[in-house]
């Protein structure tokens, strides 16, 4: 039973989260902030981006995307939540998908429910927090000089406008509360090959060597 209310408390409740700051003296300390329920900021961030009270980017292009992604999300989560409050008969509170959340986990408490249907929300709920925090703090990017160590190319083509860049590699990563890179992966945007960053640090220190052999070789002869 606590394993559901805690998956309806992580997107309901608000959140206490914490966030290494720079100090002064050029040092960091460890600080710890309270924002609204995840789904609080998810509604937050559409009105943000959709230039509604919240400030938000300047960048109409950085909105459209943003906003894309958090209000798709919303609606798919909002639509799920009204289908279950009309399936346990819980009331539905317009435009507050916390709420009519809530008021849903008490009427479906109120009744015998077997272990895997409750395992089954759960699961549900805990998949809404993880799409919730991606959308709300997407992953860092980088890209490198290198050449993809699978495929070769030093360039790819954008699918969503047709143009052309260079350096395909890319690392994806985000950055953990003590400051380390955890669960950085890689990605050529021109092979759609992925690594785990140590797995593509490697392939590319080999390639590496193998075309200064080479080199040396041309040279030598």
């Amino acid at each position: 039973m606590s394993d559901l209310l805690d998956a309806v408390d992580d997107l309901t409740k608000p959140q206490r989260q914490k966030f290494m700051q720079d100090t002064v003296d050029g040092g960091t300390v460890m600080v710890t902030v309270c924002q609204g329920s995840l789904l609080e900021q998810l509604d937050a961030a559409i009105r943000s981006n959709m230039g509604g009270t919240t400030a938000g980017s300047s960048d109409p292009a950085t909105r459209s995307l943003a906003n894309a992604a958090a209000l798709m999300k919303m609606m798919q989560i909002s639509s799920v939540i009204i289908d279950w409050a009309r399936i346990h008969g819980a009331p539905i509170t317009k435009g507050s998908p916390q709420t009519t959340l809530r008021a849903w986990y008490v009427t479906f408490n109120g009744s015998p429910h077997s272990p895997e249907i409750r395992a089954e929300h759960t699961k549900q709920l805990r998949r809404w927090a993880v799409q919730i925090n991606a959308v709300l703090d997407p992953p860092r990017e980088k890209d490198l000089p290198d050449a993809c160590p699978l495929c070769g190319a030093t360039e790819w083509w954008d699918p969503a406008n047709g143009d052309k860049y260079s350096r395909p590699l890319v690392i994806r990563y985000r950055p953990a509360d003590d400051g380390l890179v955890r669960d950085a992966t890689g990605h050529c945007r021109a092979c759609a090959k992925v690594w785990n960053a140590r797995e593509l640090a490697y392939e590319i220190e080999v390639a590496d060597t193998a075309r200064r052999a080479v080199t040396d070789d041309l040279r030598s002869a």
